[in-house]
């Protein structure tokens, strides 16, 4: 099985814990993870996305940005499949509560804290 990618910024603290919040919750072990300053995500990412703010979410060859990023991660985990309905929501209104959050997320949780996951979870 291909594994499906989690970037994410690094120095955010939001970020890293939600991650971690992410790798306990995937029985499969389906997810690999990399932060967007990372050297896979330098080399992979086409660099329109690399400048926004936000989380992207790499899966069967598709970069699925903010939003609808969270949603297809959520949705991919076992108990939390349901939030798939969520997608129906209008993404102008996902992505207006996705880039409220965004903006104040390092004022809300601050800088510094470092998801540590497993060599085998993480891309450089």
């Amino acid at each position: 099985m291909e594994s499906d990618i989690v970037l994410f910024d690094g120095p955010c603290t939001l970020c890293n814990k939600s991650v971690q919040w992410i790798y306990k919750r995937d029985a499969l072990g389906q997810f690999r993870f990399s932060s967007l300053q990372g050297n896979w995500a330098q080399s992979n990412v086409p660099k329109e996305l690399l400048s926004e703010d936000s989380v992207l979410f790499y899966q069967g060859g598709t970069f699925y940005t903010r939003s609808t990023a969270a949603l297809m991660i959520l949705s991919t985990l076992p108990k939390w499949r349901w939030t798939k309905v969520l997608i129906k929501v209008p993404k102008v209104v996902r992505d207006g509560i996705y880039n409220w959050i965004a903006k104040n997320r390092m004022r809300w949780f601050g800088t510094g804290y470092c998801a540590l996951l497993p060599e085998d979870r993480r891309l450089y």
